[in-house]
């Protein structure tokens, strides 16, 4: 029962983004302590030995809190499976200001910018909780099995001054040569990578929710004040963007459709004019993306197909219909339809509508475009026949449906 309970701690803990480190009994440390701000500022820092001296001077049963000379905040427990952290994490947002003070407070000077920068930066990579006592009363709550049935109680807990002298070093220097050959460097390095990658690889599966959450992760990573300008802003959306073209290759999409993707984007993103604009665009532009994956089902068809497919889907807005597809793929109407049946379950017609449906889903949660103009991106300059057509397909007209859209984002009707 202890083991599902400290899981379910480590979920918990995950919720909050924090890291979970755990030192077994007798073992090595496993996951990240501190992102290596110790080994960084301490040359030969002994994490293992530091975890046991910890241990050591812990109760079971009973909940620590940390907030060390970092200005970083833990949460500490010692159970059977030996002993758990939680961290590091802050309580209010990363400043430079603050950055500069605890650089003064553990003796490095004011003139030693690199320290100070990378003190930021480290700082920068991790979770801000801003109502820290619901993070408590999570964990006293969760493991109260642990002390008597009870909430476990809440200990602070101080870092003994000889665990860990660390201070910064007096050479600029050679920091400057080793910087990011420390473990800290390294460790925010790395990680960065990683929720990179991951990012790049849930805009693989096509799913637009997770492919943002992912993004928001990313985001912890990048270090605050070097894209804060609008200039700086826009050319780290041009970097997405660029990553996101090379990243949907690997989906097998004909370069035709990433081109196109890709130039629309970069020139949207060259005429934005305000932080917020960008802002709104970085999300548009990560769904696109996915849909564009997701509209990759023509893989699993026979090459016929699949070049109908595409060449439907990058025309979706002009002529795209039976006729015009059979004749660019150089067959019959009535040979392309009994295919395109046999093989997608479907009439060719109906899986353009829908196609066409779904891109104006998509655009109707820009507020900017009417339903004319709706229609028209999607190759019906009927305006009548498109709502008509919508609301067959969907049950609502293209105006029940965005209004439906705003009140889901503002929580489920309220205004």
């Amino acid at each position: 029962m202890q083991i599902d309970l400290m899981n379910t701690l480590v979920q918990l803990a995950g919720s909050f983004n924090l890291n979970v480190c755990r030192l077994s009994p007798g073992g090595e440390p496993e996951g990240q302590f501190d992102g290596g701000i110790r080994a960084w500022m301490e040359p030969g820092f002994d994490e293992k030995g530091y975890l046991l001296a910890v241990a050591e001077g812990l109760e079971r049963g009973l909940l620590y809190h940390l907030a060390d000379r970092f200005g970083c905040r833990f949460l500490f427990l010692k159970a059977e499976e030996g002993l758990f952290s939680f961290g590091p994490y802050l309580d209010s947002p990363n400043t430079r200001a603050a950055a500069e003070a605890l650089w003064r407070k553990l003796g490095g000077t004011e003139a030693d910018g690199e320290g100070v920068d990378s003190l930021f930066e480290y700082r920068s990579t991790l979770p801000v909780v801003a109502d820290e006592g619901a993070l408590i009363r999570a964990f006293q709550r969760i493991a109260a099995p642990l002390g008597k049935g009870e909430p476990l109680p809440l200990r602070a807990w101080e870092e003994p001054s000889g665990l860990s002298a660390a201070r910064p070093s007096v050479n600029p220097e050679e920091r400057r040569q080793e910087r990011y050959e420390q473990s800290m460097a390294a460790s925010m390095i790395e990680r960065r990578y990683r929720a990179e990658n991951a990012w790049l690889d849930e805009v693989l599966t096509g799913d637009t929710e997770k492919a943002m959450a992912a993004m928001r992760e990313l985001a912890r990573y990048q270090l605050p004040g070097r894209f804060d300008s609008l200039r700086g802003r826009q050319n780290l959306l041009i970097i997405l963007n660029t990553l996101l073209r090379k990243n949907i290759e690997r989906a097998g999409i004909h370069p035709a459709f990433i081109d196109e993707i890709s130039r629309e984007y970069s020139r949207r993103i060259e005429g934005c004019i305000s932080l917020r604009e960008l802002g709104a665009l970085r999300a548009e532009m990560v769904s696109a993306y996915c849909r564009l994956v997701r509209e990759a089902e023509a893989r699993g068809y026979s090459p016929l197909i699949q070049g109908v497919m595409g060449d439907g889907l990058l025309h979706l807005d002009g002529d795209a219909s039976p006729r015009t597809l059979a004749l660019r793929a150089g067959v019959s109407e009535s040979y392309l339809a009994t295919r395109f049946k046999a093989e997608v379950g479907m009439t060719l017609s109906r899986w353009l509508r829908l196609k066409r449906i779904g891109r104006a889903k998509e655009l109707l949660e820009r507020e900017d475009l009417s339903a004319s103009q709706v229609a028209e991106q999607v190759g019906i300059l009927d305006v009548s026949y498109f709502i008509r057509l919508f609301k067959r397909e969907t049950g609502m007209t293209p105006g029940e449906y965005r209004a439906r859209l705003r009140q889901e984002k503002n929580g489920g009707g309220k205004s």
